[in-house]
């Protein structure tokens, strides 16, 4: 019996998707876990498998289309097997011809009657004179009307008629000239909104028009944590992930976000929802848009691990290799902006989340300590929180407790 492949859902965002290709062609075998076709989400590409064993029967949705979920893209049955019925029930976007039959429109065409020729309409009545003036100056008589017996032609007919001419003709120009005009090419060209930009662009107005953001920045001495990052990763092996900045934020908000939970929660019908997992996204800049992915339960991980984990899914995700579990049900992000020479920035938050940590590029610059001068090293973050659920004072406490922790790196212990 043929069974029905339908466009599946592969995040929780997602609700259309676009066929980037087809790996089996109509007519080929194919088994339930082997690739079938690449699919375009609002975030990656990925090979979709086929679900079924049989043969590929039809190939219901042209690459390059995109439908919304649950629309039918392919026919997968028994070879030979007849799936005209399926094929009458089925609400199939346009469908996948090899040649593509063009229908017939019967147009009726309305016969015009065919132009008699001017050698056989009876010529104008014409004085001698009259033919002369209208030869020499190319004048069809046909065209002037005669002010004699029954329309007859007179020599000052024809010379009315040249000078009516005349006083017609500039105007005339000026029209044609106008009409004649060229276009002017555009200074500008429309770039749809597409794919991954397309719902990067529905998100972000959702949010800025749900969430009421406010912000709240901060400055940070780094010298310790950049110590203490230079000392782990002299003891890691050289085939090990590196532990960045990056995870050590990612850390640092876990240890954060136990201490003040409100943090780890959506806005759900009217209701705020903390989540038991702390999962943390990281903003991960690509051609096309970007992209989150997201590495669970920080806080019960080590930095090893955390950066080990950091460092394949943000190879993925710049592969487009993501599967949809590696970039949704974050519960916080980061988006670090410092290797672009960003001082500060505040970003919009990533709906559902109710905050997102925004960091700038660490800076060399003079702090006075107890009446001395120093030279620190600085960044600035700025958090953006969801006011619906979060109010300014706690946002300074949580922000400060990340503070704390950049600080003094020795809580990563505790």
């Amino acid at each position: 019996m043929a069974n029905v492949k339908l466009m599946p859902k592969l995040g929780m965002t997602m609700t259309a998707g676009k066929v980037v290709r087809w790996l089996k062609k109509e007519g080929e075998k194919v088994e339930a876990g082997e690739p079938l076709l690449e699919i375009e989400t609002d975030k990656v590409t990925m090979e979709e498998e086929a679900g079924y064993t049989g043969t590929l029967l039809k190939i219901l949705v042209r690459e390059g289309e995109e439908v919304p979920i649950n629309q039918p893209i392919a026919i997968i049955g028994g070879e030979g097997e007849d799936i005209e019925e399926i094929l009458k029930t089925l609400k199939v976007s346009e469908g996948v011809e090899e040649e593509k039959k063009e229908e017939k429109i019967k147009v009726k065409i309305e016969e015009k009657p065919e132009e008699v020729k001017r050698e056989e309409i009876s010529k104008p009545r014409a004085t001698p004179a009259a033919r002369k003036i209208a030869r020499e100056h190319g004048i069809d008589l046909s065209e002037v009307i005669g002010s004699g017996a029954h329309g007859r032609i007179h020599r000052k007919d024809v010379e009315e008629y040249i000078r009516k001419r005349t006083e017609i003709v500039p105007s005339q120009v000026t029209v044609e000239q106008k009409v004649e005009k060229k276009e002017e090419i555009p200074s500008y060209r429309v770039i749809p909104f597409t794919g991954m930009r397309k719902i990067i662009a529905e998100k972000m107005q959702k949010s800025i028009n749900t969430a009421p953001h406010f912000y709240v920045t901060m400055e940070v001495k780094m010298r310790e944590i950049l110590k203490l990052r230079e000392t782990l990763n002299s003891k890691l092996k050289e085939d090990e992930a590196k532990i960045s900045l990056n995870t050590l934020l990612m850390k640092a908000a876990g240890i954060a976000i136990k201490d003040y939970p409100i943090f780890n929660s959506y806005v759900e019908e009217g209701q705020i929802i903390l989540r038991n997992e702390i999962n943390i996204g990281l903003a991960v800049a690509l051609d096309e848009g970007l992209i989150v992915p997201v590495i669970r339960e920080v806080d019960k991980k080590g930095l090893k691990e955390i950066a080990r984990e950091e460092k394949a899914l943000i190879q993925k995700a710049r592969e487009g290799k993501l599967t949809p579990d590696e970039y949704t049900g974050g519960s916080f992000t980061i988006s670090n902006l410092g290797m672009f020479d960003v001082v500060r920035f505040a970003a919009i938050i990533n709906p559902p989340e109710v905050a997102i940590l925004a960091v700038g590029k660490i800076r060399e610059i003079p702090v006075v300590e107890e009446g001395q001068i120093e030279i620190e090293p600085i960044m600035e973050m700025t958090l953006s929180s969801d006011h619906r659920v979060i109010d300014g004072a706690l946002a300074a406490k949580f922000l400060r407790r990340i503070k704390e922790i950049l600080e003094d790196p020795l809580q990563f212990m505790l």
